[in-house]
Protein backbone atom coordinates (compact mmCIF):
# COMPACT_ATOMS: atom_id res chain seq x y z
CA UNK A 1 0.00 0.00 0.00
CA UNK A 2 0.80 3.89 -0.52
CA UNK A 3 2.29 5.20 2.41
CA UNK A 4 0.37 8.42 1.33
CA UNK A 5 -2.54 6.53 2.65
CA UNK A 6 -1.12 6.50 6.39
CA UNK A 7 -0.84 10.51 5.59
CA UNK A 8 -4.31 10.68 5.17
CA UNK A 9 -5.17 8.80 7.85
CA UNK A 10 -2.70 10.71 10.39
CA UNK A 11 -4.30 13.95 8.78
CA UNK A 12 -7.80 13.24 9.62
CA UNK A 13 -7.02 11.87 13.39
CA UNK A 14 -5.04 15.18 13.89
CA UNK A 15 -8.00 16.67 11.99
CA UNK A 16 -11.20 15.54 14.29
CA UNK A 17 -12.57 13.32 11.37
CA UNK A 18 -15.30 11.44 13.43
CA UNK A 19 -15.57 8.57 11.22
CA UNK A 20 -11.84 7.98 11.17
CA UNK A 21 -11.63 8.52 14.70
CA UNK A 22 -14.13 6.06 15.64
CA UNK A 23 -12.67 3.23 13.33
CA UNK A 24 -8.59 3.46 14.80
CA UNK A 25 -9.92 3.83 18.20
CA UNK A 26 -12.53 1.49 18.33
CA UNK A 27 -10.24 -1.39 20.06
CA UNK A 28 -8.70 0.89 22.47
CA UNK A 29 -9.09 1.23 26.46
CA UNK A 30 -11.39 4.59 27.44
CA UNK A 31 -8.70 6.40 28.15
CA UNK A 32 -7.12 6.17 24.86
CA UNK A 33 -9.90 7.01 22.74
CA UNK A 34 -10.85 9.53 24.78
CA UNK A 35 -7.73 11.11 24.02
CA UNK A 36 -8.85 10.78 20.54
CA UNK A 37 -11.93 11.72 20.91
CA UNK A 38 -10.78 14.81 22.08
CA UNK A 39 -9.73 15.92 18.41
CA UNK A 40 -13.30 16.54 18.11
CA UNK A 41 -13.89 19.57 19.94
CA UNK A 42 -10.02 20.82 19.53
CA UNK A 43 -9.23 19.51 16.07
CA UNK A 44 -5.66 20.46 14.63
CA UNK A 45 -5.34 22.76 11.39
CA UNK A 46 -3.37 19.79 9.57
CA UNK A 47 -1.75 20.43 6.13
CA UNK A 48 -0.09 17.76 3.79
CA UNK A 49 3.50 18.87 3.06
CA UNK A 50 4.23 16.14 1.24
CA UNK A 51 7.44 16.03 -1.78
CA UNK A 52 10.94 15.12 -1.12
CA UNK A 53 12.07 18.63 -0.61
CA UNK A 54 9.52 18.99 2.77
CA UNK A 55 7.87 17.29 5.38
CA UNK A 56 4.85 15.30 5.15
CA UNK A 57 2.61 17.36 7.95
CA UNK A 58 2.51 20.25 9.55
CA UNK A 59 0.12 20.28 12.43
CA UNK A 60 -1.26 23.91 14.20
CA UNK A 61 -3.46 24.32 17.07
CA UNK A 62 -3.54 27.13 19.34
CA UNK A 63 0.09 27.67 20.36
CA UNK A 64 1.15 24.29 19.12
CA UNK A 65 3.01 23.76 16.13
CA UNK A 66 4.24 20.13 14.98
CA UNK A 67 5.81 19.39 12.02
CA UNK A 68 6.00 15.63 10.87
CA UNK A 69 7.75 12.82 8.88
CA UNK A 70 5.09 9.83 8.15
CA UNK A 71 6.46 6.40 7.53
CA UNK A 72 4.96 3.12 7.36
CA UNK A 73 5.91 -0.35 7.34
CA UNK A 74 4.70 -4.06 7.91
CA UNK A 75 8.03 -4.45 10.07
CA UNK A 76 8.18 -2.94 13.15
CA UNK A 77 11.72 -1.81 12.82
CA UNK A 78 12.67 0.46 10.23
CA UNK A 79 16.03 1.42 9.33
CA UNK A 80 16.98 4.77 7.67
CA UNK A 81 19.96 3.34 6.00
CA UNK A 82 17.97 1.51 3.45
CA UNK A 83 16.77 3.56 0.15
CA UNK A 84 19.84 4.46 -0.43
CA UNK A 85 20.38 6.53 2.39
CA UNK A 86 18.02 8.69 1.23
CA UNK A 87 15.49 8.77 4.29
CA UNK A 88 18.46 9.63 6.42
CA UNK A 89 19.97 12.38 4.12
CA UNK A 90 15.85 13.35 4.04
CA UNK A 91 15.48 13.62 8.39
CA UNK A 92 19.12 15.55 8.72
CA UNK A 93 17.75 18.18 6.24
CA UNK A 94 14.53 18.90 7.91
CA UNK A 95 15.84 18.51 11.32
CA UNK A 96 18.46 21.12 10.63
CA UNK A 97 15.14 23.73 9.12
CA UNK A 98 13.50 22.97 12.24
CA UNK A 99 16.66 23.58 14.76
CA UNK A 100 16.87 26.84 12.76
CA UNK A 101 13.49 28.06 13.58
CA UNK A 102 13.26 26.40 17.10
CA UNK A 103 11.09 23.48 15.90
CA UNK A 104 11.58 20.36 16.29
CA UNK A 105 11.22 17.16 13.98
CA UNK A 106 8.73 14.89 14.63
CA UNK A 107 8.23 10.94 13.28
CA UNK A 108 4.83 9.13 13.23
CA UNK A 109 5.21 5.99 12.68
CA UNK A 110 2.34 3.54 11.35
CA UNK A 111 2.86 0.24 12.09
CA UNK A 112 0.80 -1.51 9.48
CA UNK A 113 -1.53 -4.81 10.71
CA UNK A 114 -1.03 -3.56 14.45
CA UNK A 115 -3.03 -5.05 16.87
CA UNK A 116 -4.79 -2.33 18.97
CA UNK A 117 -3.16 1.29 18.42
CA UNK A 118 -1.00 1.17 15.44
CA UNK A 119 0.63 5.14 15.46
CA UNK A 120 3.74 5.64 17.22
CA UNK A 121 5.90 8.93 17.76
CA UNK A 122 9.19 9.81 18.01
CA UNK A 123 11.87 12.65 17.92
CA UNK A 124 14.68 13.52 15.78
CA UNK A 125 17.37 14.88 18.51
CA UNK A 126 17.13 18.90 18.26
CA UNK A 127 16.62 21.99 20.92
CA UNK A 128 13.06 23.27 20.32
CA UNK A 129 11.98 26.82 21.96
CA UNK A 130 9.11 27.88 23.75
CA UNK A 131 6.80 26.05 25.01
CA UNK A 132 6.69 23.54 22.26
CA UNK A 133 10.18 21.89 24.10
CA UNK A 134 7.19 20.18 26.69
CA UNK A 135 6.21 17.91 23.71
CA UNK A 136 10.16 17.48 22.42
CA UNK A 137 10.51 16.38 26.25
CA UNK A 138 7.66 13.31 26.15
CA UNK A 139 8.74 12.02 22.99
CA UNK A 140 11.73 8.76 22.59
CA UNK A 141 14.51 9.67 20.46
CA UNK A 142 15.15 7.61 17.14
CA UNK A 143 17.94 5.76 17.81
CA UNK A 144 21.01 6.15 15.87
CA UNK A 145 22.67 2.69 14.43
CA UNK A 146 26.40 2.26 14.77
CA UNK A 147 27.55 4.33 11.51
CA UNK A 148 24.89 7.17 12.51
CA UNK A 149 21.80 6.27 10.46
CA UNK A 150 18.23 6.47 12.36
CA UNK A 151 16.51 3.54 13.49
CA UNK A 152 12.42 3.47 14.54
CA UNK A 153 11.76 0.33 16.68
CA UNK A 154 7.85 1.00 16.48
CA UNK A 155 7.44 -0.95 20.11
CA UNK A 156 9.91 2.22 21.59
CA UNK A 157 7.96 4.87 20.28
CA UNK A 158 5.05 7.04 22.45
CA UNK A 159 1.72 5.78 21.49
CA UNK A 160 -0.20 8.75 19.57
CA UNK A 161 -3.22 9.08 22.34
CA UNK A 162 -0.57 9.21 24.64
CA UNK A 163 0.49 12.54 22.66
CA UNK A 164 -3.17 13.43 22.24
CA UNK A 165 -3.50 12.97 25.89
CA UNK A 166 -0.72 15.57 26.61
CA UNK A 167 -1.64 17.64 24.44
CA UNK A 168 -5.22 17.71 25.83
CA UNK A 169 -3.95 18.49 29.11
CA UNK A 170 -1.48 21.27 28.54
CA UNK A 171 -4.07 22.80 25.91
CA UNK A 172 -4.35 26.75 26.24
Amino acid sequence: MNGSIYERELVNILSGNQKIIKKVSKTLDFLSREAYESLQKYPFYVTRAAGSKGADLIALRFDISMIIEVKSSQNSKLTFASSSGKNQEQAERLAEKCHSSGLFLMYGFRLKNAEGESWRMFKVPGEPQGRYRNIYNILPEIETSKSDNFIMKWENGLPLSDLLKFVSENAV
